[in-house]
């Protein structure tokens, strides 16, 4: 059969000539991949465009950690400052920034990554298995033992003597798999820290910075025989602001006020070196660790590290202002962790400033 043009065409497939058949199925097909694209232009364009963006989040002051760069910013503080009177950035469940499930996710830089950029805070949370200790968060095994958090972190102060690392260690859970003959504190006394655990006792004040120059210092979040390690987790030598169970991200705001209330009475109260001050500013169950940080993927809702960063901003020159205490965060950026770091600068070596003011 011969066709226009002279072509020759079979039986049955003068359709395929002007493509009636096919022209429903082109239209449909490009209508999706509009729709796609425009998706993807909706969910990712900001982040092109403002930068501090992560699976769809956007957030100022969360995410590019990997940005700031503090390895040594307690060089410029004087070691008769007590650590109580610092402002110190930290992170929330440290070790999970390689974990799939996105409800126990809660960083996505890695430990020397954090260290390099000024975080000084960690919380490690590990559970005894093969009569060693594991880092997990809840049931999720974050691919990482305690023996590698002691090779970071040990590592980072022989390069940088003049910091200090202060460290929550959790247990997490109880031991993992059968013939554990071992207790939590049995496999925490295997591991060497060299010169760098320090000697902590409970009939002392809470130490200055000098002495805690190279030194990990421990908050002791899991039960012992021979111990004290560090300050107890939620003793008397710790003010704790913890609200970490959030229905949904509408009751964020109640989140928000813990958090405020915390700052707001670290920043007020005396240098007298009794306590430490800590907010965390992470939650969880109702909602994920990275949308109480950033707020949801629809920017509807301002979550905790913006509400936070811009309250640090806003108050790091108030003269009555004292400290932030350490600030725990979920998935920091750049900006917040810097700006925690500034509000030390009225204890820097070289501006007025004495113990005595500091105490009294």
């Amino acid at each position: 059969m011969i066709g226009k043009q002279g072509y020759h065409v079979l039986p049955g497939h003068l359709g395929h000539l002007g493509y009636p058949r096919r022209l429903p199925l082109l239209i449909g097909g490009a209508v999706v991949f509009i729709m796609c694209i425009f998706y993807l232009l909706v969910t990712f364009a900001p982040c092109l465009v403002y930068g501090s963006c992560y699976q769809g989040y956007l957030s100022a002051f969360s995410f590019d950690a990997n940005l700031a760069h503090n390895p040594t910013w307690m060089a410029s503080i004087p070691d008769e400052v007590p650590l109580s009177s610092l402002s110190v950035p930290g992170t929330h469940d440290t070790m999970t920034y390689e974990i799939g499930d996105e409800f126990l996710q809660c960083q996505n830089w890695n430990l020397s990554t954090q260290l390099n950029a000024g975080v000084r805070y960690f919380d490690i949370r590990a559970r005894l298995r093969e009569n060693d200790l594991h880092i997990y968060h809840a049931w999720g095994y974050t691919g990482f033992s305690f023996e590698d958090v002691v090779h970071d972190m040990t590592e980072f102060l022989d390069s940088n003597p003049s910091e200090t690392i202060i460290m929550r260690l959790k247990q997490e859970g109880g031991p993992i798999g059968e013939g554990n003959t071992r207790t939590f504190e049995d496999a925490f006394n295997r591991h060497s820290f060299g010169d760098h655990l320090y000697n902590y006792s409970s009939t002392e004040p809470l130490p200055l910075l000098g002495d805690l120059r190279s030194k990990i210092f421990v908050l002791q979040n899991f039960p012992d025989k021979e111990g004290p390690y560090g300050v107890k987790w939620e003793g008397s030598q710790m003010i704790l602001e913890d609200l970490w169970i959030i229905p949904d991200v509408y009751h964020l705001s109640e989140k928000w006020t813990a958090i405020r209330t915390a700052l707001e009475m670290a920043a007020t109260a005396r240098h007298d070196n009794k306590a430490l001050y800590l907010a965390h500013l992470s939650a969880s169950v109702g909602v994920k660790p990275i949308e109480a940080a950033a707020g949801p993927r629809n920017r509807t809702i301002t979550g905790m590290n913006d509400m936070t960063g811009q309250w640090i901003e806003d108050f790091e020159n108030n003269p009555e202002a004292t400290r932030t205490g350490i600030v725990i965060i979920d998935f920091p950026g750049q900006k917040l962790i810097d700006a925690i770091i500034r509000w030390n600068r009225p204890l820097e070596k070289g501006r007025r400033w004495s113990r005595s003011s500091l105490l009294s």
